[in-house]
């Protein structure tokens, strides 16, 4: 009878030990995988960006002047930065954004998730929202973003903004004496 327990005791003490090992063992593999440094952060983005195209991208891009379209680079740069980048819908939404289903998914900027009632209310007081036909056709658009903070403001750079082909801009009041630095859009 006294082997029986002492027999007992040993695999009870044995299993323990091999249970004990095992979840140390695990703790250590998942430590591994959860903090070693990570060149991309939760969401997919490049922790430390030096907005460099990987080397086919970059010799395919050389070749271009400063400031000549390059069709395919922001979309080629953007993928660099966030490898999980795909353009699943058009830049400009109208009212048939929620056929998008992709875009469904991601939060703002590479999606709607979240923001179906606001983009809906913008676009039901936005005047102009689709691009014209001259616009669609062309193979590489030009865009900027303009503010209204007066940042601008005798900055001389109304020629500059013209260049672009698309400028969106929160206001678009233009007066004779703002047209130098606005632009003429």
């Amino acid at each position: 009878m006294g082997l029986l327990v002492f027999v007992r005791n040993l695999l009870l003490a044995l299993c323990l030990f091999l249970v004990l090992g095992f979840l140390y063992y695990s703790a250590w593999k998942l430590h591994l995988l959860q903090w070693e440094d990570s060149k991309y952060d939760r969401l997919g983005f490049l922790l430390k960006l030096d907005s460099k195209l990987p080397a086919e991208l970059a010799t395919k891009y050389a070749n271009f002047s400063e400031g000549a379209c390059k069709p395919g680079y922001a979309s080629a740069l953007m993928t660099a930065i966030f490898p999980r980048f795909s353009k699943p819908a058009p830049m400009f939404l109208d009212d048939s954004f929620r056929k998008w289903a992709r875009i469904r998914e991601f939060v703002p900027p590479f999606g709607i998730k979240g923001q179906d009632n606001l983009i809906k209310a913008i676009l039901s007081v936005t005047k102009e929202y689709r691009l014209t036909p001259a616009l669609d056709s062309l193979s590489c658009r030009r865009c900027i973003i303009v503010g209204n903070g007066g940042v601008l403001a005798n900055k001389s750079l109304g020629s500059r903004i013209d260049d672009y082909d698309i400028v969106v801009s929160p206001g678009r009041t233009i007066s004779s004496e703002r047209k130098s630095f606005c632009g003429s859009w």
